[in-house]
């Protein structure tokens, strides 16, 4: 089994995702883990590359999601609506909220992704 939020685990979250036709960096932020507040974020560029940790020193990410693990594992496994956690303070978007709704949302919604959320919720 792979260590949740480590590299090998993003790379898996992202193995077989597709470009964005406009390059887009997504940052989560999870505290309340066992590890405390951990960091992962994914490129969608020329390829999507996932990174375990933070953004290196001085870079930025478009969009930033921010939760407690509970929650985030929730809505991973399909078990919660992300417009309840949102409503409820539980999730956090900050940055191209445009973006996050009409090409993330739709994005993990798909077949795909939400087969790689389940997993990494598992």
């Amino acid at each position: 089994m792979t260590d949740r939020y480590s590299q090998e685990w993003v790379d898996a979250l992202v193995a077989g995702a597709t470009a964005m036709e406009e390059p887009l960096r997504l940052l989560y932020i999870i505290s309340d883990t066992a590890e405390g507040k951990v960091a992962f974020h994914v490129d969608f560029a020329d390829g999507v590359v996932g990174t375990a940790g933070k953004l290196p020193r001085g870079e930025k990410a478009d969009v930033t999601v921010t939760a407690k693990e509970p929650a985030l594992l929730e809505l991973w496994s399909g078990d919660r609506s992300r417009d309840v956690a949102f409503m409820a303070g539980d999730l956090k978007i900050e940055g191209a909220y445009q973006r996050w709704l009409n090409e993330l949302v739709p994005l993990f919604a798909t077949d795909d992704w939400a087969a790689a959320w389940r997993s990494a919720a598992a």
